[in-house]
C-alpha cells in the first residue's frame, strides 16, 4: 500500500509516516526536557516513573552487555521510547502509527544493525571484523553476509506485521460493533500490545548488539 503524501518540502514528498515520526520526535524531545529539568536527589512525582523506566532498561542492558555496556543505555532507551510512542500514537484520532509503514520499521532495524557493526569495529578492530565474515571457512562469506541482512528484514517485518495486523483487526471490529467493542479492544491492541512489541524490538536490538560484540 502506497503511503499517503500529505505535502511536499522542496519537492520531497512528506508522507503520513514521516510527518508523525517528526511529531513523535518532537513529543519525546519536549518530554525529555520537561521531565529532566528539575531532577531531585529524592525522587517525587513523575520522576519516580522516569527513573523506573531508565533503571529498568539500564538493568536490561547490563544483563546482556555487562557493566561496560552501559554506554548503550541512552541508545536503547531512545529506541524503546520511540517504538512504544510510534505504536500507540495511532490511538489518537487523526493520527497514524509510523510503525505501520515498513519503510519506518526497516529504517529502525537498519539503524540498530549499523550501531552494532560500527561498535564491533571499534571494539575488535577492522581486521577482526572482516575476518568474522570468513569464519569458520572462507566459503561461508556469502552466507554470513546474507545472515546479517536477514536480521534487518526479520527485525523490521516482525514489528511492522504485528502493528499493521493489529490496526487491521481494530478496523474490522469497528465495522461490526462501532460503539461497544472499540474502547477495551483499543486499549488491549493499542497500549498493551504496543508496549509488548516495543519491548520485543528493543530486546532484539540488544541481542544483535550482544552477538556482534561477543
Amino acid at each position: 500500500m502506497q503511503p499517503e503524501v500529505l505535502f511536499t518540502v522542496f519537492s520531497i514528498p512528506i508522507t503520513q509516516s514521516i510527518f508523525f515520526t517528526w511529531i513523535i520526535l518532537l513529543i519525546l524531545a519536549v518530554a525529555s526536557f520537561v521531565f529532566t529539568r528539575n531532577l531531585k536527589t529524592i525522587p517525587t512525582g513523575t520522576q519516580h516513573i522516569v527513573e523506573l523506566i531508565v533503571d529498568g532498561i539500564d538493568s536490561l542492558v547490563v544483563k546482556h552487555l555487562g557493566e561496560n555496556g552501559r554506554v548503550y543505555t541512552p541508545f536503547i532507551i531512545t529506541v524503546a521510547l520511540f517504538v512504544f510512542t510510534a505504536n500507540i500514537i495511532g490511538l489518537v484520532p487523526g493520527c497514524e502509527s509510523p510503525t505501520q509503514d515498513l519503510s519506518v520499521t526497516f529504517t529502525l532495524a537498519l539503524i540498530v544493525l549499523i550501531v552494532a557493526h560500527v561498535n564491533e569495529i571499534k571494539v575488535k578492530g577492522l581486521g577482526a571484523y572482516i575476518k568474522g565474515y570468513f569464519s569458520p571457512y572462507w566459503i561461508m562469506f556469502p552466507l554470513n553476509v546474507i545472515g546479517e541482512l536477514s536480521k534487518v528484514l526479520s527485525h523490521s517485518f516482525r514489528l511492522y506485521g504485528n502493528i499493521f495486523g493489529g490496526a487491521v483487526i481494530l478496523n474490522i471490529l469497528y465495522m461490526f460493533v462501532p460503539y461497544v467493542v472499540p474502547i477495551p479492544i483499543m486499549l488491549w491492541f493499542g497500549v498493551f500490545m504496543g508496549a509488548i512489541q516495543a519491548f520485543v524490538f528493543t530486546l532484539l536490538a540488544l541481542t544483535y548488539i550482544q552477538i556482534r560484540l561477543e
